[in-house]
Order: C-alpha cells, then sequence, then structure tokens
C-alpha cells in the first residue's frame, strides 16, 4: 500500500500542470502585479484602459513589428523582466489570449478590459486590475 501511495504522488508530480511560479530575482507575486500595473498605467491615472493595455502587452512586447506578439516573444520579454519560469510565462500569456490564436494583438484588448472590470462601468481602476492579475497567478 505504502509503494502504490508513493508512486500516486510520484505520477501526480510528473502529470501536474508544469505552471509554477517560481521567480529567479526573488521577486513575490505582489511585487510583479505592482511592477507591471506600474508600467501599464504610464500616465498614472489610476486607470488601466484600452490604449494602457495595448502600449504595455502588444506595442512593447512586439520585438519584430509585426503587431502582434507571439508567444515566444512575450514569454522572452515577461522572462526578461519579471525573471519568472518559462512555463509561467506562458500560463500568462495564454490568459491574456483571449481568442486563444496564439498571438496577443489589439484584437485581444476589449476583452481583457471587460474581463478585468469586475464593477462593469467600463472602467478598470487600478484595484480591479491588480484582481485580475491575482487571478491569473492563483490559477497557475
Amino acid at each position: 500500500m505504502r509503494t502504490f501511495v508513493i508512486l500516486v504522488a510520484v505520477l501526480g508530480c510528473c502529470l501536474a500542470d508544469p505552471c509554477i511560479h517560481n521567480n529567479h530575482a526573488d521577486l513575490t507575486e505582489e511585487h510583479v502585479i505592482s511592477m507591471v500595473v506600474t508600467d501599464a498605467d504610464h500616465n498614472d491615472d489610476g486607470l488601466i484602459t484600452g490604449i494602457d493595455v495595448a502600449e504595455y502587452f502588444v506595442i512593447n512586447y512586439d520585438h519584430d513589428k509585426n503587431d502582434v506578439v507571439d508567444e515566444a516573444e512575450f514569454v522572452r520579454q515577461w522572462h526578461n523582466s519579471f525573471h519568472d519560469e518559462e512555463a509561467f510565462a506562458q500560463h500568462i500569456f495564454h490568459h491574456l489570449d483571449t481568442d486563444d490564436n496564439g498571438k496577443l494583438d489589439l484584437s485581444d484588448v476589449d476583452p481583457l478590459i471587460k474581463r478585468a472590470d469586475t464593477s462593469g462601468d467600463g472602467i478598470v481602476q487600478i484595484a480591479e486590475f491588480k484582481a485580475y492579475l491575482e487571478a491569473i497567478y492563483n490559477a497557475c
């Protein structure tokens, strides 16, 4: 029986989702979220607009300047900026890629805003955006 329990535990670890928030720069989840929010709210108005999302996640991560961010570009930029594991950066990417087409582009902006706008007033407050990012972290 003991062998069976150990075997199940080992298999469970091997088959588990590889998404682990392991930060090589010892940045906490809260610190990374604060960094993302600060960078995204570039005009410091306390709101995250569609323009903020487009500028931060699409324009800043689009290294080959083709107006889309593929998964490799996103993972590389997220890892370089926040030192998270690649599997975790992939997890973030898949949550931001709202239409599951394998890229981030302007078509993802409005759905992202709607997901983060929990009050439904059409405005994403900083607290709502932080809660949205925390939910992505917690889904890992």
